[in-house]
Parts: structure tokens; sequence; C-alpha cells
């Protein structure tokens, strides 16, 4: 079993500030309290990865520090790639079938519109929180998927089984 947990970054500052490059916008004060808030509601859900693969924006890292402050005493092993900065559905689905065998539970830490497109496509149809997601994957969001399988390269889109979606507004 390979589990997957999608985690997109808290609401950021505005994208229409000149002096502030994308990658640099920081978390707004509305992302500063929704992030520990979804770390908190991870550890009530006894949500672990084994590693987290987290983009090197500064709101995906603030995002990440915030959430895991609350979300476990002992913090799982993070990586920071670029690739997951701006990713496509491609890219992200590459990233997962890369992940070495002894993996079973991941979480990518990023943006949209990756991380919502990636959701959908593992996602089956007819699941009624894909609809949801597939209007709006709000800033964030979790999303975590099972998959019957032991082999991270065997990850087929529309086959991963809903476990969760949750968003700040939820809780």
């Amino acid at each position: 079993m390979k589990t997957v947990t999608l985690f997109r970054h808290a609401k950021s500052g505005e994208k229409d500030n000149p002096g502030i490059a994308d990658f640099d916008r920081p978390l707004a004060e509305r992302g500063i309290k929704a992030a520990p808030k979804m770390g908190k509601a991870m550890r009530k859900r006894k949500l672990k990865p084994d590693l987290i693969l987290c983009s090197p924006a500064v709101r995906t890292r603030q995002t990440l520090m915030l959430a895991e402050a609350e979300a476990w005493d002992k913090q799982p092993g993070v990586r920071f790639d670029e690739r997951i900065y701006d990713a496509s559905l491609q890219t992200l689905l590459k990233l997962l079938r890369e992940l070495p065998g002894e993996l079973s539970h991941i979480m990518i830490v990023g943006h949209n519109p990756g991380l919502q497109e990636l959701a959908i496509a593992l996602t089956p149809s007819g699941i009624p929180a894909r609809t949801a997601f597939r209007e709006k994957l709000p800033t964030a969001a979790l999303v975590s998927l099972d998959f019957d399988t032991e082999r991270w390269q065997s990850i087929k889109t529309g086959t991963g089984q809903l476990q969760l979606f949750l968003t700040p507004n939820m809780l």
C-alpha cells in the first residue's frame, strides 16, 4: 500500500506586489492562521508521511514549518525540490514514480494548478470530493489517497482511494 498526501500551501500575499517575485511571496495573515490549524488536523488524523517533498518557495516552506509544529513530535524527512514549484501534472507524476520502494507514505507540499490537477488525476471519477476539488483546491487543503500497490512506478491515474479531503473552512 502506498499513500500520497497533497498539501497546498496556505494563503499567500498578493500577487500584484511588483516588489516581490512570485517565488518569494510569504504567507498572508490568513495563511499564517490556517497552516497550524491543518497541522493539528493532521495530528488528529494520524497523518504522518515517511517523506515530505516540498517546493522551495517561501510560502510552501512557511506552510510546512507552521503545520509541522502542530502535526508531529518528530518531523518526517523533508526534501525541497525545485521541480515542485510551478510543476505540471506530468512532473508531479514523474516525482511520485521516482520514489524508492521502501517509502510507504509521501506528502507533497506545493502549488496550484499542478497539485489540483494531480488530485483530480489520481482520484477516480464519481467521488463527490473529486467534484469539489475539481472546482477548486483551496489554499491549505489536504488530499490523501491510498493506492493498492507496493511500487510507486505502478501508480496510475484514477486508481487512488480517497481517504481525506480537508480544507481549513471544514474545521
